[in-house]
């Protein structure tokens, strides 16, 4: 009953999600041909003084124009869409899980009900992990189809891989925002708390010296791109001792939030 009610409370959200997602995906891949032409003048981001954005556009711009539309894909399809309306998606569904139930009152009555805090948890988390999951491997994989268009192709199993990596970083965001939520009383302290993270990690990112300690840097191009091209085998995004295991902390942090939200819900007070 509890995910029954959370799923119609975020349903409009998620289809609106998936629309956003969709709507970003089709025009830049149809659009390829006559974009890649364009790169092929320009050397703009090749030359530039920021590494990342000259790897991008080394990547984006390489002589084969099969390798340099799957890295197109990654940075579109994933650095992009999937770091911004991914984890806005993410922060606007599970900010309201619990803050919202303070928020009118309902707070009490939700933990009074006859079933385990843990069990409330679960079922009001596991709606919104699927609804911001599920959407980035329907658009992903419908971004095949949107390229067959053009004549190109994208890698099946990589672009699965990819998605992979981009749902978990998602789900560790709605974790972290779960917990927050099930501390806060008022929605907005969630927003602003959850944003001012989100914000501060972007400042840290766009920042050359510290770029490295951002959470971002666990999914931008130069993690998706190897992984689209085929550079990056499986056992490297689980394996955190041969491998960057980039995959395994972000399941392990969203373990850990999960976990937090677990414990604050249990010492919360009727």
């Amino acid at each position: 009953m509890i995910a029954k009610k959370t799923w119609r409370e975020i349903r409009v959200m998620v289809l609106v999600y998936m629309l956003i997602l969709e709507l970003l995906a089709i025009p830049v891949i149809l659009l390829w041909p006559d974009i890649y032409a364009d790169l092929q003048r320009s050397t703009l981001l090749r030359n530039m003084g920021i590494d990342w954005l000259k790897r991008i556009g080394e990547g984006v711009g390489n002589r084969d124009s099969d390798i340099a539309f799957i890295n197109w894909a990654a940075v579109m399809l994933f650095f992009r869409s999937t770091n911004l309306v991914g984890l806005a998606a993410a922060v606007l569904v599970g900010t309201g899980l619990f803050a919202r139930e303070r928020e009118s009152q309902t707070f009490e009555f939700l933990l009074a009900r006859p079933v385990s805090r843990g069990s409330i948890l679960w079922q009001k988390f596991w709606p919104c992990a699927l609804g911001v999951t599920v959407p980035i491997f329907l658009v992903n994989a419908s971004a095949i189809f949107w390229s067959h268009c053009i004549d190109y192709d994208l890698p099946r199993w990589e672009l699965f891989l990819a998605s992979l990596h981009a749902a978990v970083y998602v789900l560790c965001f709605l974790a972290f925002t779960t917990w927050i939520s099930v501390l806060s009383r008022v929605q907005a302290h969630v927003a602003f708390w959850v944003g001012g993270f989100t914000i501060v990690q972007i400042g840290i990112y766009l920042t050359q010296r510290i770029r490295q300690w951002s959470l971002f840097r666990l999914a931008d191009f130069e993690w998706y791109g190897p992984i689209m091209t085929g550079n990056t085998p499986r056992w490297e995004m689980f394996d955190p001792i041969r491998g960057h295991g980039f995959t395994t902390y972000l399941l392990l942090a969203t373990l850990l939030f999960y976990g937090l939200a677990w414990r604050a819900l249990h010492r919360a007070e009727l």
